[in-house]
């Protein structure tokens, strides 16, 4: 599993909805991916999402490429409703831990 985190500012008078427009994708992209988007309780501007998507970090490049197209006009409508910037990370699953009753055994 392929984590992304990924954290934006929306553009002075954009909120959460303009930046959902932009955001989705025309297409799905082929492989089990979840997306999950929060805004910033402290600032309504800042958002962040956290991609998961379920692909051998071997795969990465040929689906990069695959997409490649289709994520680009996809940051070419983010360009409307955000700041430059913001923060990019990939990380790759190590643990998956339920805290709902009793934490995990050691």
């Amino acid at each position: 599993m392929i984590i992304s985190v990924l954290t934006r500012r929306l553009k002075e008078g954009k909120d959460y909805s303009d930046f959902r427009a932009a955001w989705l994708p025309d297409k799905g992209f082929g492989v089990p991916t979840r997306v999950v988007s929060a805004v910033s309780l402290e600032d309504p501007r800042e958002v962040v999402t956290i991609g998961f998507t379920d692909l051998d970090p071997a795969d990465a490049e040929a689906f990069l490429a695959r997409i490649g197209p289709q994520e680009k006009l996809r940051h070419e409508r983010l360009e409307e409703v955000l700041e430059p910037g913001g923060t990019n990370a990939v990380y790759i699953q190590v643990a998956d831990d339920d805290l709902t009753n009793e934490p995990p055994a050691e």
